[in-house]
């Protein structure tokens, strides 16, 4: 069945869960690739390698953001004016997207590589961590093109109708990189630059498997066009930058609060996080297409419909693992701790207070990437920063001066539930407007 044909005909629940579950199936096996990392790392290089690659982040999805922002901007383009019946815009804009994201990561790649020692230090990297943040880093600055080339492919697999295909790419990243990291991490002792070589080339093999079902045409490179892609991209940008930064004041308050271990153990909190994250931004980006398609084609009751099942499924998902890691936390934290008992209590502590958060956090991110889909990054934006840093920082400056550690822990459900007063309100008055705003 063609794309059209589905989109504008097949039946709402049906189709949203055609494009959910291999989207979700497909992200959870990247989640679980980062996750193999770390399971790698913390044999072969210990709790200092998974505390350096928390350090890492911040910069990692820094790139990772500006690709997402340049990849679903134009996947928008690209899904209204497919909706629109207008297929020769639609692969231009598909080829120009991908440009756009080649030059921008190789030009932002060289600058942070000029400015390579003073970026470490910037990161929060100590003596202990140094060395490995820069061995880690010094592969996957230069290898951001191919880490982040599956962000490209999948988001425009999904608009061409064949959401399944996410879940093939998504197994051959996990199943390349579970091999490469035993045979670079484990066999051959490279550490830190063998999970960095490892990710590189599994998310490569990934993006590889997807590209004969592109859609490219003569690229559209028009200066309005460029402005929408940005634009339209700027509040999933955002959302990945918020959480970049906040992760990095997580890390500084920490190294200065706890040490290394406590940073090691965020670490361990965040795999776990990006599970049930990974699995809400599934379902998000499930949405787009869907909703980007009906706006164009002024269907306003298949985009109100499509939302209802988002968020119903967005509940089941974070009470399910709320319940599960309450259950069997201690389990999963065991792999990571590698026998260490000091770290896998810290770690236990803060997924306590932690997943609190994932009760709430459907909401905002639905909530974001739908004013995203209907062209209103501005509310999205706000909805991503809110939940990601904004709200975050005044119990994480606050808190621990008042209940010690644990308000570090709380810092983030506590975000989640002020911004559910923005988000949900913002979310009603946008449903309303629609019908006037095509």
């Amino acid at each position: 069945m063609s794309q059209n044909i589905t989109l504008e005909n097949g039946c709402v629940k049906k189709l949203f869960f055609k494009f959910a579950l291999p989207s979700i199936l497909g992200m959870l096996i990247v989640s679980l690739q980062i996750m193999v990392d770390g399971l790698f790392l913390s044999k072969g290089v210990g709790a200092q390698g998974l505390a350096a690659v928390n350090l890492s982040m911040p910069l990692i999805n820094l790139l990772l953001s500006i690709a997402l922002m340049i990849c679903i901007g134009g996947g928008v383009l690209v899904g209204i004016a497919s909706g629109n019946g207008n297929e020769t815009r639609a692969k231009g804009l598909t080829s120009l997207t991908l440009v756009l994201l080649l030059t921008t990561l190789l030009i932002i790649s060289v600058f942070l590589l000029s400015n390579f020692e003073t970026v470490i230090m910037l990161l929060g990297a100590n003596e202990e961590t140094f060395v490995l943040v820069k061995k880690y880093l010094a592969i996957l600055i230069p290898g951001s093109i191919f880490f982040s080339m599956p962000i490209f492919t999948e988001t425009f697999v999904r608009i061409a109708g064949k959401p399944n295909q996410v879940f093939i790419s998504g197994s051959v990243c996990f199943i390349a990189n579970v091999f490469l990291d035993y045979i670079f991490v484990l066999k051959l002792g490279m550490g830190m630059e063998g999970a960095a070589v490892a990710s590189c080339f599994a998310n490569m093999f990934g993006a590889l498997t997807l590209f004969h079902h592109m859609r490219f045409g003569k690229i559209i490179c028009t200066l309005k066009d460029i402005k929408e892609i940005f634009y339209n991209g700027s509040s999933e940008m955002l959302t990945v930058i918020s959480s970049a930064i906040t992760i990095y004041i997580f890390n500084i308050i920490i190294m200065k609060n706890i040490g290394v271990l406590g940073v090691s153990a965020l670490t361990i909190v965040f795999y776990i996080n990006s599970i049930v994250n990974i699995s809400l931004y599934g379902l998000s980006q499930a949405l787009q297409p869907i909703i980007s398609y009906n706006l164009g084609a002024n269907r306003i009751d298949k985009i109100k419909d499509v939302l209802k099942v988002a968020l119903k499924s967005g509940a089941v998902i974070g009470l399910t693992t709320f319940i599960g890691m309450h259950l069997f936390g201690d389990k999963i934290i065991y792999l990571f701790s590698n026998g260490n008992k000091e770290l896998a209590d810290l770690t236990n502590k803060a997924i306590f207070f932690f997943t609190f958060a994932y009760l709430l956090s459907f909401i905002n991110i639905i909530s974001s990437s739908f004013h995203t889909s209907i062209e209103k990054p501005f509310e999205s934006a706000f909805i991503s920063c809110g939940r990601s840093i904004i709200f975050v920082l005044i119990p994480l400056f606050i808190l621990p001066a008042f209940i010690g550690e644990i308000g570090i822990w709380l810092a983030i459900p506590i975000a989640e539930l002020i911004c559910l007063g923005i988000s949900i309100p913002l979310m009603k008055k946008s449903l309303k407007k629609l019908p006037l705003s095509i």
